[in-house]
């Protein structure tokens, strides 16, 4: 009897000194690709929420390496823009799939008169279906095979050096450009920091949880060659991601109730005031984590 498909998470790249910048990036390339073809039978075939998830952390893993080594490596347009065309599916998926299945249950678990808000439940659950047929879809469809052997015959083939900026780089030293890298990451982390700080907005807490994702990416990435101090520091940016993540979650659900709203403006917008509400609260829990990274550098 098979054994049950499960979520396959992002693995450690398996770097090692004396690799050069373009072997690097190949390797953590592959690894991202592998996140997302692992999952592909599971979003297909299960209901699980978290194949979903996991498909789109591969892809969003690449599209992070990509810009990571665009100074020396860049996609092809075409490529570009089917990884786009991909991204979004799966973003509406996830997006819906995180409304119906987290954030109104967490909002009927707390609140009275629960039977008022059954029918915008019901809504949500409907949304997510749709949803996740557009994304089964499109992971079964030849414009997603063909994306996957493109990319694979790209990263075989070498093709970047075709049109690269800077060939002569792609010899560089990895560990070398890993730490260049870092501290670019952390450079623009900063600035959002300061942004956050002199302006409290949604948009640039989007902003900033954009940077910190990006950076703790880079930090996996290079994990195995760039030492113990960016090992400590991906707790912190974890911890940071996970809390602007779910001030996302509740930010995008109230963007969504706002279009449901029109079949169930009530309850909608009893939902929209309650994540407001706890949106507040978790506010809150930001400054202790802003201060705990704000003193230290990756990579110093």
């Amino acid at each position: 009897m098979p054994s049950p498909l499960k979520p396959s998470k992002a693995r450690p790249v398996k770097l090692r000194a004396g690799l050069t910048l373009e072997q690097g990036f190949a390797l953590i390339a592959r690894n991202c690709l592998r996140q997302v073809r692992a999952n592909e039978a599971g979003l297909r075939l299960s209901e699980e929420p978290e194949f979903v998830h996991q498909l789109r952390v591969g892809l969003r893993r690449l599209r992070s390496a990509l810009a990571l080594f665009k100074p020396w490596i860049t996609l092809p347009p075409a490529l570009a823009d089917e990884i786009a065309w991909l991204g979004l599916t799966l973003g509406a998926a996830r997006d819906a799939e995180v409304l119906a299945g987290t954030t109104l249950p967490a909002v009927l678990l707390g609140s009275a008169g629960q039977e008022e808000l059954d029918g915008l439940q019901k809504a949500a659950a409907s949304l997510a279906q749709r949803c996740r047929r557009k994304a089964i879809q499109a992971v079964s469809s030849e414009r997603y095979l063909k994306l996957m052997a493109n990319l694979g015959s790209w990263l075989k083939a070498k093709r970047w050096r075709e049109d690269s900026a800077c060939p002569d780089g792609l010899a560089a030293a990895l560990d070398t450009a890993a730490k260049r890298m870092l501290k670019q990451g952390d450079k623009k982390l900063r600035q959002r920091l300061q942004s956050l700080q002199d302006q409290t907005t949604a948009e640039n807490r989007h902003r900033l949880r954009i940077a910190v994702k990006k950076l703790r990416y880079a930090s996996e990435f290079f994990s195995a060659i760039a030492g113990a101090k960016v090992d400590a520091r991906l707790n912190q940016l974890s911890a940071l991601q996970d809390l602007l993540g779910q001030l996302n979650d509740a930010e995008v659900g109230r963007q969504q109730l706002l279009d449901m709203g029109r079949a169930h403006p009530g309850p909608a917008a009893f939902a929209r005031g309650v994540l407001w509400a706890q949106s507040q609260q978790q506010i809150e829990n930001l400054a202790p984590l802003l201060q705990a990274l704000g003193p230290k550098r990756p990579g110093s």
